[in-house]
């Protein structure tokens, strides 16, 4: 029982903050179990990382633009329910410049029914590594990254789309 009190205290805290104890699946996703989450002021830690449409990024490609990078998986409600949100900012700021990429901590046959489910158009890969660089936990977490490379704020949990529209404006 005493082993459980500790789980139970995170998933408590996670749904008050509106996100999903990105470890809860660990076992059978892959997901990470996060470490000490990624530090604004901080350069984002780089990576490399395959998109669902075999294309590959990297961080370092998009320097010199602002990048929003969000962290999710398919059997995060908090997470789905957001994903509109971010597809509604990227189709209004990527003509300004704006770079967003959904980052699944989740199977790539899961992330990629469920990115085609909710018709994203920014890129999708599965990372769960690069999660764990960025110490996610829980999810959705959400970076957004100035044009210098270095993260201005970050979101754990889903936001309201003005919370995250605000979060990418100072980043533009």
């Amino acid at each position: 029982m005493r082993s459980t009190v500790p789980f139970l205290a995170l998933v408590a805290a996670a749904l008050a903050l509106g996100g999903c104890p990105s470890g809860s699946r660990a076992s059978s996703s892959g997901a990470p179990k996060g470490g000490q989450p990624a530090a604004t002021g901080q350069q984002a830690p780089g990576f490399s990382l395959k998109t669902l449409d075999g294309k590959t990024i990297r961080l370092s490609d998009l320097k010199g633009e602002p990048v929003v990078i969000n962290f999710w998986a398919s059997w995060c409600h908090f997470c789905v329910g957001e994903a509109p949100d971010l597809e509604s900012l990227y189709r209004q700021y990527h003509p300004k410049g704006l770079q967003m990429l959904g980052i699944g901590v989740d199977t790539e046959g899961a992330i990629r029914d469920q990115a085609n489910q909710l018709k994203l158009t920014y890129p999708v890969g599965v990372g769960p590594q690069v999660a764990r660089s960025y110490g996610v936990n829980p999810i959705p977490h959400t970076f957004f990254i100035n044009r210098q490379g270095k993260i201005v704020s970050s979101v754990v949990g889903a936001r309201p789309r003005a919370v995250l529209e605000a979060e990418v404006k100072k980043i533009l």
